[in-house]
């Protein structure tokens, strides 16, 4: 979901601004404050211990979490158009669409308050179900979920291991979205790569159409 369907990037930058803006804190602090977050893949609580000490915030950290957690979700920008128009476009085909995201239960804040949820079949995080991607149960459960076999799916996601590793694990077809990156994983490869979900989309339904 993250920087695949919508810009989490945008959106935390966004959260970013407004911390810095509520501390009083320079303006230039914005990139340490994006590099600590790690793309969004530090544990909250971590990214927290490092704000605290580098600005000595004296607030416990799971109150600072806890804030977070309600003032994050709505700086997430809904997805383009274009990614509106790809999602539409193939549940008009009949296409079954799941959301399979790892994170917290803010997650699905993110989901409805995008609109994410008018678009799909239905969705999963880790810490609901309690599997992670890449692991296999949490795209059996999304299969499940949306009420189709997991057998001939594709997995569209930006993350080398828990979207390509897990897609080729679970058998499932998978389309990475590169962001302006190589692949440079040597093991193992996406089915196909795109710049943007619309992107994948297309592909998608032209192998599928010479099948």
């Amino acid at each position: 979901m993250d920087n695949t369907l919508v810009d989490r990037a945008e959106g935390f930058r966004l959260w970013a601004e407004r911390f810095i803006a509520q501390r009083s804190l320079d303006l230039a602090e914005l990139p340490w404050l994006e590099a600590a977050d790690g793309d969004g893949f530090k544990p909250r609580a971590e990214f927290f211990a490092e704000v605290s000490a580098r600005y000595a915030i004296a607030e416990p950290i799971a109150d600072l979490v806890a804030g977070y957690r309600i003032d994050y979700p709505p700086c997430i920008p809904g997805p383009s158009e274009e990614t509106r128009a790809a999602l539409l476009g193939l549940r008009a085909l009949g296409w079954k669409i799941g959301i399979v995201t790892n994170g917290s239960r803010t997650q699905e804040a993110k989901i409805t308050g995008t609109g994410l949820d008018q678009l799909v079949d239905g969705w999963v995080i880790s810490e609901v179900v309690g599997v992670r991607k890449p692991e296999l149960a949490i795209f059996r459960t999304a299969a499940e979920v949306c009420g189709c076999p997991l057998r001939g799916g594709w997995m569209v996601g930006d993350n080398a291991e828990a979207d390509i590793a897990g897609a080729s694990a679970s058998g499932l077809s998978s389309a990475w979205i590169s962001r302006c990156r190589t692949w440079r994983e040597p093991t193992y490869g996406p089915t196909l790569i795109a710049s943007s979900v619309a992107e994948a989309v297309s592909e998608i339904l032209v192998r599928q159409d010479s099948r």
